[in-house]
Order: C-alpha cells, then structure tokens, then sequence
C-alpha cells in the first residue's frame, strides 16, 4: 500500500510564515476525510485550536476557517514523508516505511521568516521530528533534546536561530500516555475539577504554545 502525500504541493510555505507545524504524513485512505487538508482525518488538531480559539478558528471542520486562522496567525503547515509504503492499513508512524522524505522542506523554511517549528510527534520510529533533525539536519539527538523536548538551532543552518519543539500530540488517542507527562501532573489540580481535566490541559497547552 503506496501512501503519497496530497497537500504538500498544494501549500506550500508562505514566506511569511513565522511559525510551523511538522507532522509524519496523512493516513491513507485521505478520500473520507473530514476536511481535505493537514489533519483533516478527524480534525483533532483543529477541534483543539478551535477551542483555544474560538473567535478566530471559527469552525473547524471547514477548510476556508482552518486556512484563515493559518493566515492571520502565520502558521504554515509540512509533513515529513512525501511517500511511502504501509505495512498495514493503520495510521501508525511505526507502520510507515518512508521511501520519499520531504528533503524540499529545509529551502522553504530558509526562505521564510519561520522562528519556531513545533512537531507533532518526537523521538519514535519514523516520528517528525527524529527524521527532521536526523535525515534533514543531519544531527544527533542528545539526551537533553529528550528531557526538554526542544533545541534552538544554529543561525548557520537558516539564517537566524530556530526553536524546534514537540508538541504533545493532537491525538485523542495519545491522552492516556499524556496523564504520565511530568508537565500534566505539575498542573493537575488546575483541571481535575472539569468534566474532560486531560483534554481541557491540551487546549491550554496548545494556547501557550500558538501564542506569542
């Protein structure tokens, strides 16, 4: 099964771009999805920002919302896998066998005026930013990237220093290994007492992140 990505020709990044969103690649089966863009499968990502910003992600489900909301906070959106093979049908990174990377995405970001690129998966087997900052920079994951989940690159590479940050992933199914986060038990008490704690701490998260 030969997934090739759908969007990256489509949006390419806006040179004005100041932030930028990373992830792996659109599951396969892109036909049903939602909204025909970046996590349009279940819109997960969307729904969060939606919610962290209500008046200017105004609906999350409607490509014209999700692109105006991109615009007017200059976010720009890539993936790391242009094309590759599946070894099942599922959307795991781990199931993916990259046989085309977007290599590409270095220049673009170059010509931007990107300052921080947050990705939406870390350091697993075929994750965003292990194959940014290993296959495209070419550099080697230290044990403090690990602990901190964020690096500052060097103005040589770019042109100016970029801020590289994981993000904790939209997935609703990625919940359960978030309660574990040292970051979520620091904060606990400030969202045990609302219907959803874990879900309400990924909105705020995803607010601080998107802000500023």
């Amino acid at each position: 099964m030969t997934t090739t990505h759908q969007y990256l020709a489509q949006y390419p990044i806006d040179p004005t771009s100041e932030k930028l969103i990373v992830g792996t690649i659109h599951p396969h089966d892109h036909a049903n999805f939602r909204v025909p863009f970046f996590y349009g499968n279940e819109c997960s990502l969307w729904k969060i920002l939606h919610t962290a910003f209500p008046d200017e992600l105004v609906d999350p489900f409607n490509l014209a919302s999700i692109l105006a909301f991109l615009r007017g906070r200059k976010i720009a959106m890539s993936d790391m896998i242009r094309e590759c093979e599946r070894t099942t049908p599922a959307a795991l990174d781990e199931d993916l066998i990259p046989t085309r990377l977007n290599y590409e995405l270095a220049d673009q970001i170059r010509a931007s005026a990107i300052r921080e690129i947050l990705f939406t998966s870390g350091f697993g087997k075929n994750a965003a930013f292990k194959l940014f900052y290993t296959k495209v920079l070419k550099r080697s994951i230290t044990s403090m990237i690990q602990k901190e989940k964020e690096v500052v690159v060097e103005p040589a590479l770019f042109g100016r220093p970029i801020r590289l940050r994981i993000l904790y992933s939209p997935s609703g199914t990625a919940n359960t290994g978030l309660v574990r986060s040292r970051l979520y038990r620091e904060r606990i008490e400030d969202f045990r007492h609302l219907p959803a704690p874990v879900q309400a701490f990924k909105v705020d998260y995803y607010r601080k992140m998107f802000t500023g």
